[in-house]
């Protein structure tokens, strides 16, 4: 046993990257450990559409990132993190109203932001919407649109639709909402039919949503947003007979991913080798998803903080954030804790605006294994995929994909969530994470 003890320390200290090559990227990694190989996690310049996997009924919906090849007329984000940071300060500061900033991540090769695409009114006219855990409300650009929407934005023109309608009770009144960075929108409500591209999904008549009018911020590049918060607007409470949903974000932003609704989602977890359950409980945003995260562990240890850190603030799990935000504390002992397992790869100094743990590597080499530990009782132990712990921006360049925050609030991103089937049991009040999925 002492020699093995020696024999991981070799690896780990002195680089398990120099005897990879030698050894071939199938060797087993040490315990808690797993290889990668770089090629995984990178993107490709085409669609890698699904040709196989479970055809589950029919209420699902595809997921695709806006700036993969799988999204038409995509655009590459600029290397600059700005554009990033941002977005999630957009979401940062919608769920926690304390005036403080929380930092988030970047990346100039693999960008996060996923959409699916829906159909509004009769006939349809299509859009491209962010599909988003923490908003409580769906809504789209309205051709009465005054400000924020630029001519090749889609625009929803409610006079051509023939089930329209906005003199109705739920489907009328005037929407607004503000963020701290300044940011806003402000839009009627009213009422159409919904349907998924190509029929994915059942009809929603009357389906209740926000015509926006005037945007302020940063809504670039969004036809809008499908809103699967909690509140009487959300698309769950307009599906009074569908209290399930689940989605699996794709590894790469040239893959698919999928985005099911209705009990037919169980038939789903069962692609994953292990699906776990947790309890959702309250929070100060009522609109968003929380769990009780009472623990991290980094290569099979426990960071040495108290639960009472986390517990006594509030984790918030969120498709709309990208990168996974830690109070500072916590960050710090999972950041200190991936460096002491990451020895024997070259830390870059100043690498990344905002992600502070970056490392020039080469395929394949070695990463320990993240779990969070959910649930005050029960406790279930979920791990994160390579491509939910990593940001990875070149061929040879890795950051650990978490960041902190300025207050005391942890939000799970989606990031953290890729590679996972997430399903959301409203009716039973829990969640559920599958892990070790196929990818299609």
């Amino acid at each position: 046993m002492a020699l093995i003890n020696k024999l991981i320390f070799f690896l780990v200290y002195f680089g398990y990257d120099q005897i990879l090559p030698i050894l071939g990227e199938n060797h087993l990694a040490p315990p808690h450990y797993k290889v990668v190989n770089i090629s995984s996690l990178l993107p490709k310049p085409y669609c890698q559409e699904s040709t196989s996997g479970p055809a589950i009924g029919s209420q699902k919906l595809k997921i695709v990132s806006r700036h993969g090849p799988c999204f038409p007329n995509a655009k590459t984000p600029s290397s600059d993190s700005e554009q990033l940071m941002n977005w999630d300060e957009v979401r940062v500061r919608s769920i926690n109203k304390k005036p403080k900033k929380a930092p988030s991540g970047h990346s100039n090769y693999d960008y996060g932001s996923y959409t699916v695409n829906i159909g509004l009114g009769t006939p349809r006219q299509y859009f491209s919407l962010m599909f988003d855990t923490g908003s409580p409300a769906t809504w789209v650009r309205c051709k009465s649109c005054t400000k924020g929407c630029k001519s090749n934005n889609l625009l929803y023109d409610p006079s051509v639709s023939s089930t329209h309608t906005n003199n109705k009770s739920g489907c009328n009144g005037l929407f607004s909402v503000s963020y701290r960075d300044h940011s806003s929108i402000e839009g009627i409500w009213g009422c159409d039919t919904l349907t998924g591209d190509d029929r994915d999904i059942s009809q929603i008549q009357n389906f209740r949503f926000v015509c926006g009018q005037n945007l302020k911020g940063g809504f670039d590049g969004m036809d809008g947003i499908l809103g699967l918060g909690k509140g009487d607007s959300s698309v769950m409470s307009q599906i009074p007979s569908m209290q399930m949903f689940s989605y699996f974000i794709p590894i790469t932003s040239s893959r698919m991913g999928n985005l099911f609704f209705g009990n037919e989602v169980m038939d789903r977890s069962n692609d994953c080798s292990i699906t776990q359950f947790t309890a959702l409980v309250d929070g100060q945003c009522k609109e968003c998803y929380y769990v009780d995260l009472i623990g991290i562990s980094v290569a099979g240890n426990k960071l040495n903080v108290s639960s009472r850190i986390l517990t006594s603030g509030e984790t918030i799990i969120d498709s709309g954030t990208v990168i996974t935000q830690l109070p500072e504390d916590v960050y710090s002992a999972l950041r200190d804790a991936f460096r002491q397992s990451m020895l024997g790869y070259t830390l870059l100094e100043k690498a990344d605006k905002l992600m502070d743990t970056c490392y020039r590597v080469k395929t394949p080499f070695t990463i320990p294994e993240i779990k969070f530990h959910f649930g005050k009782e029960n406790t279930i132990d979920v791990s994160l995929s390579e491509s939910g712990t990593l940001w990875t921006q070149t061929e040879s360049k890795v950051c650990l994909a978490f960041t902190s925050a300025k207050d005391n609030l942890s939000i799970i991103g989606s990031v953290q969530q890729r590679g996972m089937n997430v399903i959301y049991d409203l009716k039973e009040k829990r969640i559920g994470f599958g892990t070790n999925c196929p990818t299609y």
